[in-house]
């Protein structure tokens, strides 16, 4: 987890029942009592305010160097609403709250502490694989976070290379090196290529760089996670998602596949796999991965045209013992299904260390 420095407050609602109904309604009372809470904590005032109403009932406000102390009597219920906030230390704050709870006349009372405050982050530790450690990167400041029904995404700053897209803990997008990553995703695409299939893609960078290399292509983009693709083009400046000759598809990379194959939609020139964010462990999670990228890998070659190309992010180019090689197993099975295979070890300081890509082509 990202190293945190968390401004933190805490906020007490109050709610007092069976009350007295004269004590809720002595103006004298509250301005007496709400300072003295006040002071218990050792908290500044800075204004006060009461004001009683006609006939009854009585609301009064504190506010602190802190934050604020308030209530709001209803005599004729037996009943008076209180609110504590401040940003002291938890310790000071409940003891404004003790002191109500021991000058309020009252039979009972249900009380909710809720915490406030945000987290600014100092830097985001991102693993090397090629070491088991960890790479401090320095964070001017958290943009964006959101838990998505797939996974944590945040948008960061980043002192050393600029707004970054994290996943799950993971640096998958960076503006200082991203086009090191889509120059080498897109190493086989040429400007006689018609048509173009990103599997993954959703920060939308490697579909910027494809149309630049070649305006006329016609990119499909499938990626799970709609708010990735928001994400990027809210915090990224991403428009390539309204161009022309791109269609986006959200949703299961295997079902728009299956789908394509049924319809006949099985012309592409080239296919980008941008799907893979890291390496894995052993056990149930490799079988899982060779699984999915063997019929990843089935469906391309029956989608790509004969000598159609195809693109893997195959991960890390070193990993220590404790994770598991892809880019190992999955040249493996792209020998089986391609040929002319080729491997590219390139360096992505964002992530830092080398990553890993797969090329092949279909006979």
């Amino acid at each position: 987890m990202p190293k945190k420095q968390r401004v933190k407050g805490a906020h007490y609602t109050i709610d007092f029942f069976g009350c007295d109904p004269h004590q809720l309604n002595s103006l004298e009372f509250w301005r007496r009592e709400l300072p003295a809470s006040a002071h218990s904590a050792r908290m500044d005032i800075l204004h006060s305010y009461f004001h009683r109403f006609d006939p009854q009932g009585i609301t009064g406000f504190l506010l602190l160097s802190s934050s604020h102390i308030s209530f709001h009597t209803w005599p004729e219920y037996n009943y008076v609403a209180c609110d504590v906030f401040s940003c002291s230390n938890d310790e000071e704050t409940y003891r404004a709250v003790l002191h109500l709870k021991s000058v309020i006349t009252h039979k009972r009372v249900e009380m909710n502490k809720i915490k406030r405050g945000y987290v600014v982050m100092d830097f985001l530790p991102s693993p090397v694989y090629s070491t088991g450690k960890k790479h401090n990167i320095r964070v001017d400041k958290k943009v964006a976070e959101i838990d998505s029904d797939f996974q944590n995404i945040m948008i960061v700053d980043t002192v050393e290379y600029g707004r970054s897209m994290v996943i799950d803990g993971i640096v998958q997008t960076s503006y200082l090196d991203h086009e090191l990553y889509d120059s080498a995703l897109l190493h086989k695409l040429s400007k006689d290529d018609a048509r173009l299939l990103i599997l993954g893609g959703g920060d939308g960078y490697v579909a910027q760089a494809a149309l630049a290399i070649n305006p006329h292509l016609k990119i499909t983009i499938v990626d799970l996670d709609p708010e990735v693709i928001a994400h990027a083009r809210k915090y990224l400046g991403q428009k390539v998602f309204d161009h022309k000759n791109v269609t986006l598809n959200v949703g299961d990379a295997l079902t728009y596949m299956r789908t394509a194959i049924e319809r006949g939609d099985v012309v592409f020139d080239g296919i980008v796999s941008d799907l893979t964010d890291n390496p894995i462990g052993g056990g149930d999670k490799k079988k899982g991965m060779i699984k999915f990228y063997t019929e990843v890998f089935d469906l391309s070659s029956r989608m790509l045209k004969s000598g159609g190309w195809i693109s893997v992010q195959a991960g890390a180019s070193k990993v220590v013992r404790k994770y598991v090689d892809s880019a190992k197993f999955l040249r493996k099975l792209i020998e089986e299904r391609f040929y002319d295979i080729e491997r590219r070890d390139v360096m992505i300081p964002s992530f830092s260390e080398k990553n890993a890509f797969l090329y092949g082509r279909k006979r």
